[in-house]
């Protein structure tokens, strides 16, 4: 028994040794950082570490953090906005809501609740944020994953512009901004919009994916002239104080909005929702209230201090260690539930950002990836060949090739995880 014993943990370490060391080749072959933790949850064993407490960039993987604020704080269904009716308008104060007109989430009845006012008053005091985020790069503003955050979002704070390359037509939604369009021929399909307006350079050509979507610029009159243009009713924005008493309209089911932005990795989604976790903390619209308020609560089950700056992972000024991020998916875990939680997140070969990566059947990958230029993160639950459940998270920075060579060379080194364990 005891030689049986002794064989079965030589080959244990064997296998443990051998899945490091090519973590470690990778990271030599490239000339990057990596760090990497395996954890067993069952047992509480940790079961490989290699930089599992230095700090990375984790780009996306920040959306973990998100995932748990949002989850820890919202209720069940999200919030819309408060507001108050009198016998001729409806005052509003929003709450960041990321559902409203979003073309990628069901709306539920909020339209149709404000569509029926006589006019509507919306003050805009509780949003104390900036429209980016703190270190997000400036160029940015033309992606089509940098929107701004407001305290009330519509359309996804963005404009979709859809061609038809073979006849050439171009459809503009919201139409509003149809005549804000100058539009020339050439080679490829392109949209740019001007930083700090709503005027849009567009190159119709040969496009694959024929779907741009740009960030609005919003201003007060911006704000004003889309509601009134989608609502049909009078809509004045203003400064009013929340009141003391108000009601607030709940909207669609949180898990509906988790799951896109886990999944889809929408960054939008994202900044929002912590916007959301402010607003239900302290009335007030505020990423860093929110982190605030949050980093004591995680640090209480995190192993290294949290270095968090905003919802998404945009910003190059989060930093994140490996074993915490392994902990709060541990956390996760024990808060939503197995099924819960992997119906949200992204699996290897069939949802998600994983869809076209780690493919395997039965799906053993289930998490959520993080990307940035010269980084790419993933972490979450690798289901062994075993059947055990195990967390991981494997950080990748400061790499001078292409995310796809990096993504390949780690695929055989998870798959060799789900082998031995």
């Amino acid at each position: 028994m005891k030689k049986t014993y002794w064989l079965a943990l030589t080959l244990y370490l064997a296998g443990c040794a051998s899945v490091k060391k090519s973590i470690v080749a990778l990271e030599s072959k490239y000339n990057y950082a990596a760090g990497f933790y395996l954890y067993n949850p069952t047992t509480e064993k940790e079961l490989l570490a290699h930089n599992a407490s230095q700090y990375f960039t984790p780009a996306s993987n920040t959306k973990v953090y998100t995932l748990y604020a949002a989850n820890s704080v919202l209720p069940d269904s999200i919030p819309a906005y408060r507001y108050l009716k009198t016998d001729t308008a409806l005052w509003v104060w929003g709450l960041a809501n990321p559902v409203f007109l979003n073309p990628l989430l069901p709306q539920g009845s909020t339209y149709a609740f404000l569509k029926q006012q006589p006019k509507l008053y919306l003050s805009t005091t509780n949003f104390i944020d900036t429209r980016f985020g703190p270190g997000w790069a400036w160029d940015d503003y033309n992606g089509s994953y940098a929107q701004e955050k407001t305290g009330f979002p519509v359309y996804g704070n963005s404009v979709d512009f859809i061609l038809d390359s073979l006849a050439t037509s171009l459809k503009v939604l919201p139409q509003i901004f149809a005549d804000s369009i100058s539009q020339q021929t050439g080679d490829k399909f392109k949209v740019q919009r001007q930083e700090f307006s709503n005027r849009f350079e567009v190159t119709t050509g040969n496009c694959e994916d024929c779907e741009r979507k740009r960030p609005i610029y919003f201003t007060k009159n911006t704000l004003q002239n889309l509601l009134q243009d989608t609502l049909n009713i009078p809509v004045e924005v203003v400064q009013a104080p929340v009141p003391d008493h108000t009601n607030i309209y709940y909207c669609i089911p949180k898990d509906s909005v988790l799951k896109v932005m886990m999944q889809q990795s929408d960054n939008f989604l994202a900044e929002h929702l912590l916007l959301q976790v402010a607003a239900m903390q302290t009335d007030t619209l505020s990423t860093q209230l929110a982190i605030r308020n949050m980093t004591p609560v995680m640090e209480s089950f995190l192993p290294d201090p949290m270095v968090w700056r905003d919802g998404s992972g945009l910003s190059r000024y989060n930093l994140v260690t490996p074993r915490n991020t392994v902990a709060l998916w541990q956390e996760l875990y024990k808060q939503m539930g197995q099924d819960r939680l992997f119906s949200l997140i992204s699996a290897g070969g069939k949802a998600g950002t994983l869809a076209h990566w780690f493919a395997a059947e039965p799906a053993y990958i289930y998490g959520k990836t993080g990307t940035l230029t010269h980084v790419f993160c993933l972490s979450g639950f690798l289901v062994a060949k075993s059947g055990k459940i195990l967390i991981f998270s494997y950080m990748n920075n400061n790499y001078a090739v292409p995310s796809a060579i990096i993504k390949k060379e780690m695929e055989p080194i998870l798959r060799r995880i789900y082998e031995k364990y």
